[in-house]
């Protein structure tokens, strides 16, 4: 796997919070902005997912916004 040497620019307080999941781990700052960042991508993705299934779902039963506006008020009136 080729990769790429990238310099960032990180506020103090946002760097002391790095470095205690850190010390925390035992691992390097790198592992840990690695791993933050993949986590961030993944959720990303999860979200573009649900919204995709969302539009998907509404277009399949013909719903409208006002639909599924009316739907989640008459749930939480159930409840």
């Amino acid at each position: 796997m080729s990769a790429a040497v990238i310099e960032m620019p990180f506020h103090k307080d946002l760097l002391q919070q790095i470095d205690c999941v850190v010390d925390e781990k035992k691992c390097s700052r790198v592992d840990v902005i690695l791993e933050a960042t993949k986590m961030y991508i993944a959720r990303k993705q999860n979200w573009r997912n649900i919204f995709s299934l969302g539009d998907h779902l509404a277009m399949e039963n013909n719903l409208s916004e006002t639909d599924v506006t009316d739907e989640i008020k008459a749930y939480r009136r159930e409840k």
